[in-house]
C-alpha cells in the first residue's frame, strides 16, 4: 500500500463547507415551516431504526442458514492442524 491520499486533502474542507451549508439550510427551514417538520424527523428516525432492525434480522438470519448447512467457515476450524 501506498501512504498518500486517494484524493486531495482539500476535498476534505469542501466536504464540511458543503456539510455546514446543509445543516444551516435546515436550521433556516426549520425556523421558517415552524414545527411542522417535526413529524417529518420523527418518521424519518422510525424508518432508521426500522431499516436497522430489517438488515440486523436479514443478517442474522442469513448467518444462521450458514451455520446450519456448515458453511460459515466456523467448522473448517476443527480440521486445522497446529
Amino acid at each position: 500500500m501506498q501512504p498518500q491520499f486517494r484524493f486531495p486533502r482539500s476535498t476534505v474542507l469542501l466536504m464540511l463547507v458543503i456539510l455546514a451549508g446543509v445543516v444551516l439550510t435546515i436550521a433556516e427551514a426549520t425556523s421558517v415551516a415552524g414545527d411542522t417538520l417535526g413529524s417529518g424527523w420523527r418518521t424519518l428516525v422510525f424508518l432508521l431504526v426500522f431499516m436497522l432492525l430489517s438488515m440486523g434480522t436479514a443478517a442474522a438470519v442469513g448467518w444462521r442458514i450458514l451455520h446450519t448447512r456448515r458453511r460459515s467457515g466456523i467448522h473448517r476450524m476443527e480440521n486445522v492442524q497446529s
